[in-house]
């Protein structure tokens, strides 16, 4: 009885796939939905906390990209563009530069330059 039960319980041991396994399995949900988002080619990056990943694509001067919450996967944020720049710019801040086609006379470099907050997109777990 004894060795039955030592072989069911080494059973369920090994038939549980590891943590690496099920990180893999995210890593790979996440490439494919940002490849059907903007395309193969995109750069992501993850916020230090692992909250919400930062996917870009730059062609001929335009930049797509999204912002997706990683508990479920969801595209909280998509966007495109013209001649300009995202980045992280905080744990969950993101700051988007677009340079503009014709400069004002009284114009500062801010108002070029957008905080997105991500608090808004939190799934807070009680």
């Amino acid at each position: 009885m004894r060795a039955f039960l030592f072989i069911v319980i080494s059973i369920l041991f090994c038939c549980k796939p590891s943590a690496r396994v099920q990180s893999e399995s995210q890593g790979d949900k996440l490439q494919t939905l940002v490849e059907k988002e903007i395309g193969k080619s995109a750069v992501i990056e993850k916020n230090p906390s692992n909250t919400f990943a930062l996917a870009s694509h730059t062609e001929n001067r335009t930049v797509d990209y999204v912002v997706i919450r990683l508990s479920d996967l969801k595209v909280v944020i998509k966007e495109k563009i013209i001649i300009g720049s995202v980045s992280w710019s905080g744990d969950r801040q993101i700051k988007v530069v677009s340079i503009p086609g014709m400069v004002r006379a009284n114009a500062r470099p801010e108002d070029n330059v957008r905080l997105i907050d991500l608090n808004n997109y939190v799934i807070n777990k009680k």
